[in-house]
């Protein structure tokens, strides 16, 4: 079982438009409605691997029943903290040539008492193999937020795994987060060192290993991830597809990942199935996700070296 939190999910509206043209009426041929955030994607592709979850955070308003309905009916079982604000919406222009307008919406603020129910909540379930804390904070939440879960879960027995950038991921080294998954850049803050190629990748990732995490994987994109364990380093290099939308690929490869290791999988399966998630939810229009028949597809075709 999978549980993620993601405490600034957004109802994403994805325009599909001939071309952006400025200062003019763009007419949409379409409009894709999805749950969004980094967490709520974690739990869509880990339902569609067949795979049990739980989707936790706050939601609010009209907004945050269609994200809660939505999720419901692609077998997400959802267990939010409903807030007053309500939750964001976050429109995206797509043209044809695949050039897009990404708008992210700032979330409304919460009060101290809603971060301790919410804390409390999540923690009313039954332990949950990995418990997956993504994205960013709402105006209103300790910085210390994800420290202060991570460590009452690790009480627990409860291993954590963590996708966010600054003061968020740099709580992973505070807490001995179970997986990290960084891409370049959020690497790169991380650890203060340049992430260029995949060997910088894994020698960025060494040290964080002797902090007490048990595994990096670094999302590296055309070039694919990296994954380093303590007895291992691991290059898989993603097949060379036609790339729709590359909007959610990371929270994808992270979801993959974890269903993986949840399974006891090897770390080669591990990523193997990471990038196969990835991969496939970029061939996908908007905030799309990866479907299961193109993972399968996808598979074979994913090369994996050791470093």
């Amino acid at each position: 079982m999978i549980h993620t939190v993601t405490v600034n999910p957004a109802l994403d509206l994805t325009y599909r438009v001939d071309e952006i043209v400025f200062d003019d009426t763009v007419r949409a041929q379409h409009v894709l409605r999805s749950a969004g955030g980094k967490g709520i994607n974690v739990s869509r592709v880990s339902a569609r691997l067949g795979h049990p979850t739980v989707a936790m955070g706050f939601v609010g308003g009209r907004a945050g029943e269609e994200l809660q309905e939505r999720l419901e009916a692609e077998q997400v079982r959802t267990w939010f903290s409903h807030v007053a604000g309500a939750t964001r919406t976050n429109p995206i222009v797509q043209d044809d040539a695949g050039h897009q307008i990404r708008v992210s919406s700032p979330g409304a603020g919460v009060a101290a008492e809603d971060v301790d129910a919410l804390v409390e909540s999540l923690f009313d379930l039954r332990a949950p193999d990995v418990l997956a804390l993504c994205g960013s904070l709402l105006p209103g939440m300790p910085s210390d937020f994800y420290t202060t879960v991570a460590r009452r879960a690790a009480a627990d027995g409860i291993r954590v795994a963590i996708d966010a950038d600054g003061p968020q991921l740099a709580s992973a080294l505070e807490a001995g987060a179970y997986m990290i998954k960084p891409n370049r850049y959020e690497l790169e803050r991380l650890t203060n060192r340049q992430v260029g190629t995949r060997e910088d990748a894994v020698a960025a990732s060494r040290p964080l290993l002797r902090q007490g995490i048990e595994v990096v994987l670094t999302s590296l994109g055309p070039q694919g991830a990296v994954l380093v364990s303590g007895d291992c380093a691991l290059h898989a290099y993603a097949p060379r597809v036609t790339v729709d939308s590359a909007v959610g690929a990371g929270d994808a490869m992270l979801a993959g990942a974890l269903v993986a290791a949840v399974d006891g999988a090897p770390w080669e399966t591990v990523l193997r199935l990471g990038v196969a998630c990835g991969t496939a939810t970029a061939m996908t229009p908007g905030t799309e996700l990866c479907q299961d028949s193109d993972v399968e597809a996808l598979l074979p075709r994913i090369v994996v070296e050791t470093l």
